[in-house]
């Protein structure tokens, strides 16, 4: 399973790897969501509850 390296949460569908800084392999590559607002819907997927941003653009 991928998880993002900036939301922490399991990638599903497509994702985008990120080089190790090191060539010897010592890391492994990282991956963040193909898109940041797949990030959100991650987020709020594993919280239940929306973000604050959502949240506030639902209100107008």
């Amino acid at each position: 399973m991928k998880r993002c390296a900036y939301c922490e949460h399991p990638i599903t569908g497509e994702a985008l790897p990120i080089a190790p800084e090191s060539a010897s392999g010592a890391r492994p590559t990282a991956y963040w969501h193909k898109d940041t607002a797949d990030c959100v819907t991650a987020d709020e997927a594993a919280t239940g509850e929306a973000s604050p941003l959502r949240r506030l653009l639902s209100r107008s």
